[in-house]
């Protein structure tokens, strides 16, 4: 039977996503945490997003899974390159966060990294390295289940389960076949009222090790989610404490999304005699989601409604995306080089029909309004019993079809130049090319689009001695407009968006390895940035406002007191702003969901004497400072401001031979906060207290 270890480390020394080299993460002249599947169990986190604020420097700022904020930049569902899974950009699923039983480790990268990963949102990116298949075979099988316990709910009002599988090993008696299957259903209420949540996830994969030094592997994954309509909560005149309980929704009880998502990924590897490397790596991502709801399309003047818009929307998706590089080990003159040459292609189709877009009135015999203190459902009609469209404007019944094509080719060099100096540079050359085509309302132009950008990093690092080592670096990102990124008069005339920074640390092992940490300073400058707002025509406008910059510190600690202890904790300090615009009541305002100062800790304890062999204790503490929820559209108008929060986590653990029982549970406190806000007509809301129990059983 296989035994269950917890002494592995939260955070890895290793890390391949920086420079798309296996090195250690001291000769990487940049910020990166490589955390491992002890973290992801400590925390007992199903979902990625549960991670995050105990990731220095990374905020979740959405419902979308790409929904990030890194650094003070903000990626939305628009940003496939803001997660990556095994290098490559695109999700099966837009909304939720991606789960987490068939992911081995997780890159985090800080900073601009356009130069190998293309078009990246200046902030950073999280790369999600999935389980492969193993020779050793191994059998996990995991339930566990949820309730909450807070904010007017009780403990047996909102229940949840979730069951899930991983099977590992040969296909028959020889190592040259392997395989794994990962299988995964949640199903349960959420904490908001009359929502629920459903996601299965179903990813089997093969690994054919054609010899010792060739390997293909194939991966497939099915992810289905079907769950409430939600648009969260409203802040009535920019004001958060005349935000509504946070179990509030105003969609019908019937008001659903569904998604599907198929995803293929061939993962190829050469090694040659000479040391050299090649890979080739493919996904292929084919996604579906239909959501019928009430949108809350307007705060009332009275502010104690909220007027409604009968909403229907069917996306059809495709991403198809290329990577292939060598990797080239030499010397000259002394200096050893690793360096590593490549080549991406990538298509996004999106085929965006909006079947219903219907602004009711808010006054007269057909208004549509609901209180926002008390919400009366199944008053509402029918949506299919309503008009599509409001009368004379007919033209936001959009139907927009979309292709991007994505060329680039990159190379970086991390070189030794002597036992304490290393050197990185890297070149990236971009060029992407997008059509857009209406297909259902007459009188729009299709439109067409090409940029091109050069892209540089260098990075010089100094080990004094094998403790320390002491870097600076630049870095630049870039990222053309979305197709969906329209103005108040529906068009898409924004140019890229790009940005350079400067940073500059230091990563330091001592007290024989038992603790790490690493420390960074850095300053972005962006241009061209983009920021979005509700408008009435399209729901969701943009506008080119001028330039942001955002310069702080990163504090990251690992450490490991004892064998049976060890914790990681981390501090961000982020001044994130507009700082030049066309709007002059957005100069020298905060990015939206920034917070300045924000920290966290986790802390897993196990004893170790017999009679309390196989138990432990895990704490967790988030810090999340005060956060600007808006960006201001006129002068004098009041800014949205969540207020800071502290939140309480903590976990009882046992382990005995090969089962493991967890009983975690998140913000201990029944704190009320609230994680983000895109206006202020959707503020989200983070979960009341949430108790999870899990139990894993291996065998081998």
């Amino acid at each position: 039977m296989k035994s269950i270890t917890v002494t592995s480390p939260f955070i890895a020394k290793a890390g391949h996503s920086a420079l798309k080299m296996d090195v250690q993460a001291r000769d990487t002249p940049f910020s990166i945490s490589t955390y491992t599947g002890s973290f992801i169990h400590a925390i007992e986190a199903a979902q990625v997003n549960t991670l995050y604020p105990y990731m220095t420097g990374v905020q979740a700022a959405g419902n979308t899974g790409d929904d990030l904020v890194f650094r003070g930049f903000t990626s939305s569902v628009n940003d496939q390159n803001s997660i990556l899974v095994d290098g490559l950009p695109g999700l099966a699923t837009r909304f939720g966060s991606p789960v987490t039983i068939g992911i081995s480790r997780i890159d985090v990268v800080r900073g601009p990294a356009s130069v190998l990963n293309g078009e990246e949102q200046p902030g950073g990116f999280v790369n999600l390295i999935t389980k492969k298949p193993e020779a050793d075979p191994l059998y996990e099988f995991s339930a566990s289940g949820t309730t909450y316990d807070g904010s007017g709910i009780g403990l047996t009002d909102k229940l949840g389960g979730d069951f899930a599988a991983d099977l590992t090993g040969p296909l028959g008696h020889s190592d040259r076949l392997l395989y794994r299957l990962v299988m995964d259903d949640a199903n349960g209420d959420t904490f908001r009222n009359n929502s629920y949540s459903h996601s299965i996830y179903f990813a089997p994969s093969l690994t054919w090790n054609v010899s010792n030094n060739t390997s293909l592997t194939a991966q497939y994954v099915f992810q289905r989610l079907k769950y409430s309509y939600d648009t969260e909560l409203v802040a009535p005149n920019n004001n958060i404490a005349l935000v509504a309980p946070i179990i509030t929704r105003y969609q019908q009880p019937s008001d659903e999304e569904h998604e599907y998502g198929s995803v293929l990924t061939l993962l190829f590897n050469h090694q040659f005699a000479n040391g050299i490397s090649w890979s080739l790596d493919t996904r292929n991502v084919w996604h579906t989601d239909d959501a019928h709801g009430y949108d809350v399309a307007s705060i009332l003047k009275n502010l104690q409604y909220v007027g409604l818009r009968a909403r229907g929307q069917l996306n059809k998706r495709r991403y198809d995306y290329l990577d292939t590089n060598l990797h080239i080990p030499f010397n000259t003159f002394g200096i050893q080089h690793n360096l590593v040459v490549g080549l991406t292609d990538g298509r996004d189709v999106a085929d965006l029909n909006r079947t219903q877009f219907y602004n009711a009135p808010s006054t007269g015999p057909n208004a549509l309004t609901m209180s926002i203190y008390d919400p009366v459902y199944g008053l509402a009609p029918e949506l299919s019993s309503l008009p599509l469209y409001a009368p004379g404007n007919a033209s936001v019944l959009t139907h927009r079809f979309t292709t991007t094509y994505s060329y680039g080719t990159y190379f970086a060099d991390m070189m030794t130049l002597s036992s304490h100096w290393k050197a990185t540079l890297g070149l990236r050359y971009s060029h992407d090319r997008q059509a857009i085509e209406e297909l259902r309302v007459a009188g729009v132009p299709s439109s067409n689009k090409a940029n091109s950008k050069v892209l540089p990093m260098a990075g010089l690092i100094y080990q004094p001695n094998e403790h320390w080592s002491n870097y600076i670096s630049y870095s630049t990102s870039y990222v053309p407009p979305s197709a969906n990124a329209i103005d108040i008069n529906g068009v898409n005339n924004f140019v890229p968006t790009s940005a350079d920074q400067v940073e500059a640390g230091s990563k330091v092992n001592f007290l024989d390895n038992h603790v790490s940490a690493t420390l960074a300073v850095f300053r972005i400058n962006e241009k061209n940035t983009l920021s979005s707002f509700k408008c009435a025509d399209y729901g969701t406008c943009y506008t080119q406002v001028g330039k942001a910059r955002s310069q702080g510190a990163e504090l990251e600690v690992n450490a490991r007191p004892l064998p049976n202890w060890q914790l990681t904790a981390g501090y961000a300090f982020t001044v994130a702003q507009i700082t030049s615009s066309t709007n002059p009541a957005q100069v020298d305002t905060r990015l939206p969901n920034a917070p300045e100062h924000s920290a966290h800790l986790w802390s897993r304890y196990d004893f170790r004497s017999s009679s309390l062999q196989g138990l432990g204790f895990g704490v967790g503490v988030i810090r999340s400072g005060e956060r600007a929820g808006l960006t201001p559209t006129a002068v004098n108008q009041p800014v949205l401001q969540l207020p800071a929060y502290t939140r309480v986590d903590a976990a009882l653990y046992y382990n005995r031979d090969q089962y493991a029982l967890t009983l975690k549970v998140e913000n201990l406190f029944n704190k009320i906060y609230y994680q983000s806000s895109s206006s202020n007509l959707a503020v989200l809301p983070g979960n009341p207290r949430l108790i999870t129990l899990s139990a894993r059983f291996f065998f081998e």
